[in-house]
């Protein structure tokens, strides 16, 4: 970290340093070191779900980015850092036999402590497995003695919000069979400056339509808020922050 706080420190207190020498902090062996710890931080939170009856790995996206500095503007604070790194995953599985018991074995599995139906059974409580089961079993629709309204896209989340959980799940009546399903591609780009990376494992991953065609479900795993925080910060000169 010193040697990045030196970088910092030569672009001056008055000007921000350009994208150049911003990449060039990010790519340190520095930065290296905790961009990989970071990595397989996250690749092993997610990675507990292999082990799930019913789910075959497709594949897993890396999503990493540096975000520049802001001297602030109308209505918008400066920045404390120079530069903050962040890094993201997905993993996208497709589903052998009946999603509802996959989703209970996930429930059950202790991966993690899933978020409560605080409004009891029968109610929507978005994240808990009782209300991902129930919108399965009712396919999107409330009961008729609950006045057969349309029920909200369910999700599983950890009570931490450092994993969600979104599957293929019923589409509502009147709605398109592909409105239920997962995006074909999950949010991984490698175009922002100063530095931004996109990593798939395998590097040609199969698509989200292929692993739906072979399976039929496809179930997606994603790091949340929950485990965000950046694995790299630089301060600006004279900002104890970092």
């Amino acid at each position: 970290m010193a040697a990045l706080g030196a970088a910092a420190l030569t672009s001056g207190c008055s000007a921000l340093p350009d994208d150049g020498e911003l990449r060039a902090m990010a790519t340190t062996a520095g930065a290296q070191e905790k961009r990989d710890a970071e990595e397989a931080r996250l690749r092993a939170l997610l990675g507990r779900f292999d082990g799930i009856e019913g789910l075959r790995p497709g594949f897993t996206a890396v999503s990493d980015v540096c975000t520049r500095p802001s001297d602030g503007g109308f209505k918008k604070e400066a920045t404390v850092h120079l530069m903050s790194c962040s890094m993201s995953a997905e993993a996208v599985y497709g589903v052998e036999g009946d999603i509802t018991e996959v989703l209970r074995r996930i429930g059950t599995s202790g991966i993690t402590t899933w978020s409560a139906n605080i409004n009891g059974p029968g109610s929507a409580s978005g994240g808990s497995l009782d209300y991902a089961l129930m919108y399965q079993q009712q396919k999107g629709v409330y009961p008729q003695e609950s006045g057969g309204l349309l029920m909200p896209a369910p999700s599983l989340q950890s009570e931490t919000g450092d994993l969600s959980v979104g599957w293929d799940f019923p589409p509502l009546p009147g709605h398109p069979p592909q409105s239920g399903q997962i995006a074909e591609n999950p949010s991984c780009r490698a175009d922002f400056i100063p530095y931004s990376r996109c990593a798939t494992d395998p590097a040609r991953p199969p698509a989200v339509a292929d692993l739906r065609a072979w399976y039929g479900t496809v179930l997606t795993v994603a790091t949340g808020s929950g485990s965000y925080r950046p694995y790299l910060t630089v301060p600006r000169p004279g900002n104890k922050t970092g």
